[in-house]
């Protein structure tokens, strides 16, 4: 049976993020994307059967309060978080894995502190601060024949006309249509992960996410990824139309050590998808050299 327990972290500046710890096994430090309510991540496809996953809610997200300034909700401040729960665990290094936006804040931290990651893992890494992502489109397009694409289609164009002039809330509908295609099916696994989404999603921590200006640039970061010399293991979701698969082979040319795995039939979520293999994938990968 799955154990789960709860606690909180003391981080840089004093603020208290909360974590649950679910599974046996070795530590693996879960970081969120969204910013959402780390809930979603569930148990990653069975991977707490062999791992402590320290599933935590980043700064004003689930249990979570929000910051005295909206800048800490960016992703350097919250890379620092993550130096917290390391901490917390009274360990040297520890091996992290990082969700979509996750995975920016995780790469962020181990560019950082490459001596305090021991394995990084990195799922859905999205093109925005990776780079790639031609293969969108074509991922959606490939699923012309679902009875969703239409209505899909529609709001995929209408979010790349989308910009800051748009309130978020028009934006989070477009992307409340658009979800299938995050999705490797739809079925009814599918639409009860998603259908918890809206409730979730914190949108003023999604609003400060990058930054302001050039505070926030990928390219202060992108160099410091070639100092990790801990193993990283990047997996996409084969049908992934939010963020494909091609900017898994950017994230992972990065990185001096790096592996990219696509789970087959998977998208976005490839624990909600494909279970067995994306928990097997990333098993034998933390497993590896121990």
């Amino acid at each position: 049976m799955t154990t789960s327990t709860h606690g909180t972290a003391v981080s840089f500046d004093g603020a208290e993020l909360a974590f649950e710890a679910i599974g046996s096994g070795p530590p693996l430090v879960v970081v969120p994307g969204g910013p959402r309510d780390s809930r979603y991540l569930e148990d990653l496809g069975g991977l707490a059967e062999s791992r402590t996953l320290i599933r935590y809610d980043a700064r004003g997200t689930g249990s979570t309060a929000a910051p005295d300034n909206p800048a800490k909700y960016a992703y350097p401040s919250l890379a620092r978080d993550v130096d917290a729960l390391r901490s917390h665990l009274g360990v040297e290094t520890i091996d992290v894995l990082g969700h979509s936006s996750g995975a920016v804040v995780a790469a962020v931290y181990a560019g950082h502190h490459p001596d305090r990651v021991s394995r990084l893992v990195l799922v859905v890494p999205g093109p925005d601060f990776f780079g790639g992502g031609g293969d969108i489109s074509s991922l959606l397009n490939a699923r012309a024949d679902e009875p969703w694409y239409d209505e899909v289609r529609t709001a995929a164009g209408e979010l790349a006309a989308a910009g800051p002039q748009d309130p978020p809330e028009v934006v989070l509908d477009l992307l409340d249509r658009y979800v299938p295609a995050a999705y490797g099916g739809w079925g009814e696994r599918q639409r009860a992960h998603a259908a918890t989404q809206r409730e979730q999603f914190a949108l003023e921590a999604w609003k400060h996410f990058h930054g302001n200006g050039d505070r926030t640039e990928p390219e202060r970061f992108l160099p410091t990824f070639g100092q990790v010399t801990a193993p990283v293991l990047v997996v996409t979701g084969a049908a992934d139309a939010l963020t494909g698969v091609e900017a898994g082979n950017a994230a992972a040319a990065l990185f001096p050590a790096a592996t990219h795995v696509s789970i087959a039939g998977a998208g976005h979520y490839p624990w909600v998808d494909n279970a067995a293999e994306f928990s097997s994938v990333v098993e034998t990968f933390l497993a590896r050299g121990r």
